[in-house]
């Protein structure tokens, strides 16, 4: 745990980075020079002369230590050995050198950032994304949604195939883009190219607190409507607009819990697939999560007890929250979201997807450890009966579909791709495959 945290934390540089390259021009030759060999340090291991040998803003030095340095490698690097080659990459930001780290079995983007005092600002590592949009399909860009809140998003399709099925992707919480991005991962853009590559329309789209976030920190009443609902609804209709007449909802993680509410907005679609949808009140869930992290090493840390325990007082508050103690508690003593938002889901049953006329498919990853298998045993036992309901579980996959080694928020340092063994089942359901 230790380890991944140290990761993460050189991860966090990237935003250290990005706000002081306002006042940055470009790149220096002495600075590439720097680049080039303070990359090769790291992959030689030599942390100690990364520390010392070079300069660094005062931020940055407080932030990139031997020891983050250590965990970064072990958790990022470690499981591919040594690169094969290191290659200067076209610069795609003012005082930023990127260079490609080849190892034999996958690729790394490593990024040295400056100031304009050529102080070293950040450093940070990112698997390298190496597929490119198949020639046989195409995209389109969809501006949709409320006046007050506008809305983009992707409709992709088969080239030369005539599609009158349509999936509409619906990210989990929090504020995702229309890929679902984690970090270069992006298994919604996985699964828009691979169901169009088997004749199915695919549309996915950036979130309203995504697009809106500022805006909506203001906002009175947020609830998972504003949040999910109102603009999966705007969605649906933009493609019944567009002529699709089969028309499929794929919620992931926590649209797939909410999958009850979707469906009672949206009745009439074709169908509804949950992809690795909690059943268990998401407070709760989030607590597990951190429990599990902190636990994984066998040890839990003072520093991560007290974290468990902070968690902890969050998800009771949330527990006794009520509309009339509502205005006692801010959103940072309930988990980050506003008191309307947890009061809107009070009483809420994710099985009520059940009443659901569409049928169901519902999908789970068995190496998934932010929704897990026990999530999948309480849809198969409160769905049980329903022929209108299939299950899938996949071995060896994580909470995005793609496969995993290890369980834990490293399998997410890796490229990689959703599966195609999902892209299959995904196409079979809809009568594509």
């Amino acid at each position: 745990m230790k380890k991944i945290k140290k990761a993460v934390a050189l991860w966090l540089c990237i935003a250290l980075c990005v706000a002081l390259l306002a006042g940055c021009t470009g790149l220096s030759a002495a600075n590439r020079q720097t680049a080039e060999a303070y990359i090769q340090d790291y992959f030689q291991q030599n942390f100690s002369k990364m520390v010392s040998d070079y300069t660094y803003s005062q931020e940055a030095k407080a932030a990139i230590t031997q020891d983050v340095l250590k965990g970064s490698y072990e958790v990022i690097v470690g499981h591919l050995g040594v690169p094969d080659s290191l290659e200067k990459q076209k610069d795609s930001l003012p005082n930023r050198a990127t260079y490609l780290a080849v190892f034999r079995s996958g690729s790394l983007l490593a990024h040295v950032v400056f100031n304009e005092k050529d102080e070293i600002i950040g450093f940070f590592i990112e698997p390298y994304d190496t597929l490119t949009m198949p020639e046989t399909i195409v995209e389109k860009e969809i501006k949709f949604g409320e006046q007050d809140y506008p809305l983009t998003g992707t409709l992709t399709s088969p080239r030369d195939a005539q599609s009158n099925t349509v999936v509409i992707l619906v990210a989990g919480s929090g504020p995702s883009d229309r890929n679902e991005s984690l970090g270069v991962l992006k298994p919604f853009r996985d699964i828009a190219w691979g169901l169009s590559q088997r004749n199915i329309s695919v549309f996915r789209y950036d979130k309203r607190t995504y697009t809106h976030k500022t805006k909506l920190a203001q906002a009175e009443n947020f609830t998972v409507d504003d949040e999910i609902i109102d603009d999966v609804t705007y969605a649906y209709y933009k493609m019944h607009a567009l002529g699709y007449d089969n028309i499929y909802i794929l919620g992931h993680s926590f649209s797939g819990h909410l999958m009850g509410r979707i469906t009672k907005e949206l009745p009439w679609a074709e169908g509804y697939i949950i992809m690795a949808g909690n059943v268990t009140p998401i407070e709760d869930l989030a607590l597990a999560q951190v429990k599990y992290l902190s636990e994984f090493d066998g040890k839990v840390s003072q520093e991560e007890m007290a974290e468990i325990q902070k968690w902890e007082v969050q998800n009771t508050n949330i527990k006794n929250l009520t509309k009339e103690n509502a205005a006692s508690y801010t959103t940072e003593e309930l988990m980050g979201a506003p008191a309307s938002y947890w009061l809107d889901l009070k009483g809420y049953d994710p099985l009520s997807v059940a009443k659901s006329r569409g049928k169901l498919l519902v999908l789970q990853g068995a190496n998934d450890y932010q929704v897990s298998v026990h999530e999948y045993a309480l849809w198969q036992n409160g769905l049980a009966g329903h022929k209108n309901v299939t299950f899938k579980l996949y071995d060896k996959l994580n909470h995005l579909f793609m496969p995993s080694k290890v369980m834990n928020a490293s399998d997410y340092q890796t490229m990689n791709y959703v599966d195609n063994v999902v892209l299959d089942d995904i196409a079979a359901f809809t009568g594509n495959q």
